[in-house]
C-alpha cells in the first residue's frame, strides 16, 4: 500500500479540491500579488500541499501535446462555420475544454477532466482500458475516461469511483478489511464478487451490475440495504435503489476489447460507441430504430463505423474527424 512520502500515494479529497482552486486561479491570469503570496504560503504549509500543486503542474505538458489537435482550419472552423443545434455545439465545446484542445481557456474549467484525472489515482483518457492490480489483490478493469480513487486504511479498503466505469474482482485481505466502493450516488459492498460500476453523471446515476456472487447497494446518504445476486442489476440515484433487472452477458464485454451488440437500437450503440472516440459521434434520427447485433473491436472505433454501412442501410457521413453523423444511405 502507498505510504504518505511515495509520490503516487493518494492525495485527500480536502487537498485536491484546494489545489484545483488554487491552480485554476493561477492559469486563469487574474490572480493578484495578494492571492498569489497566499498561494505560496499554502504550497509552503504542508508537503500534501505542494505534491498536490505539483501533480497539476504536469497538466500543462498534456495541454502542449494536444494544442496540434485544432492547427487544422477545419477543425478550427468547426464552432464557426457548421450549422449545429446549440445542444450540439455545447456537447463539442464540453469535449474540446476537456480535452485541452482550446489552450488557455481550458484552465478556467475547475471540473476539467484532465484536472481531475492528474489527481485520481488511476484514471484512463477517452478510448483507453487499462487493468491494475490493488495492494490486498483486488483487481480493477478502467473502462474509457474513468477516474478511480483507492483509499486503504487500518479499518477499510475503499474504492471511489468519481467517473466512469470498473469492472471488480475483490481479493481477499488477510486483515479482513471490508472493500467499499463509493459514488456519488451509492454505497457498495461486495460479499465476495465479481461486478461492474459505471457512473457517467449525476442524472443517470450509478449502475450496478453483478457478475459473481453478490453485491449489498446502499444509498450514499445511508438507508434501507438491498442485496444485489449474480446475473442482476440495478441504477441507483440520489433518491432510491431502483428494482432489480436481468443483468446483460455483453455488460462488461469491454474488459475485453469489444462492444457486444444483441439486437440493439443503432441509437443507443452510437451513445455507447462515442464514449471510446475524441468528438462528436451523432446518429439521425431516421436510423436510430435500426437494430443490429455483433461484436464490435473498441480498438478500432473506424472500422466499426466501416462495419455499420457494411450491415445496415446506413451512411457515415464525416465533416472532419471529430465531426461524424450516421445517416440514412
Amino acid at each position: 500500500m502507498p505510504t504518505a512520502q511515495d509520490p503516487q500515494a493518494p492525495i485527500a479529497d480536502a487537498v485536491r479540491d484546494q489545489a484545483i482552486d488554487w491552480f485554476t486561479q493561477a492559469q486563469s491570469g487574474d490572480m493578484s500579488a495578494a492571492q498569489a503570496e497566499n498561494l505560496q504560503r499554502w504550497r509552503q504549509a504542508d508537503p500534501e500541499h505542494e505534491r498536490a500543486w505539483q501533480r497539476l503542474a504536469g497538466i500543462s505538458r498534456q495541454l502542449q501535446q494536444r494544442s496540434t489537435v485544432l492547427s487544422n482550419p477545419l477543425a478550427r472552423n468547426t464552432l464557426s462555420k457548421t450549422r449545429l443545434v446549440e445542444a450540439d455545439r455545447r456537447q463539442l465545446l464540453k469535449l474540446l475544454f476537456g480535452a485541452g484542445l482550446l489552450g488557455g481557456a481550458a484552465w478556467q474549467v475547475s471540473d476539467s477532466f484532465w484536472l481531475q484525472s492528474t489527481l485520481a489515482d488511476y484514471h484512463t483518457g477517452i478510448g483507453e482500458r487499462r487493468h491494475h492490480t490493488l495492494a490486498d489483490g483486488t483487481q480493477v478493469w478502467l473502462n474509457t475516461r474513468t477516474l478511480l480513487d483507492v483509499r486503504f486504511s487500518a479499518q477499510e479498503r475503499q474504492l471511489i469511483l468519481r467517473q466512469g466505469e470498473v469492472d471488480i474482482l475483490t481479493g481477499s485481505d488477510p486483515a479482513g478489511r471490508p472493500l467499499l466502493v463509493y459514488t456519488g450516488e451509492a454505497r457498495l459492498q461486495p460479499l465476495g464478487t465479481r461486478f461492474t460500476v459505471r457512473r457517467d453523471n449525476d442524472t443517470q446515476g450509478t449502475l450496478l451490475a453483478v457478475s459473481n456472487g453478490r453485491v449489498a447497494a446502499q444509498l450514499a446518504s445511508g438507508g434501507d440495504t438491498q442485496v444485489v445476486p449474480a446475473g442482476f442489476q440495478t441504477r441507483i440515484d440520489h433518491a432510491r435503489i431502483q428494482p432489480l433487472q436481468p443483468a446483460s452477458q455483453a455488460e462488461n464485454a469491454w474488459v475485453d476489447g469489444f462492444i457486444v451488440a444483441e439486437r440493439m437500437r443503432l441509437g443507443d450503440f452510437v451513445e455507447e460507441l462515442a464514449r471510446y472516440r475524441l468528438g462528436v459521434l451523432r446518429c439521425d434520427p431516421a436510423v436510430a430504430d435500426l437494430r443490429l447485433t455483433g461484436s464490435y473491436p473498441l480498438a478500432d472505433p473506424a472500422r466499426i463505423l466501416s462495419m455499420l454501412e457494411q450491415s445496415l442501410p446506413v451512411r457515415v457521413e464525416q465533416r472532419t474527424p471529430w465531426w461524424v453523423t450516421i445517416t440514412a444511405r
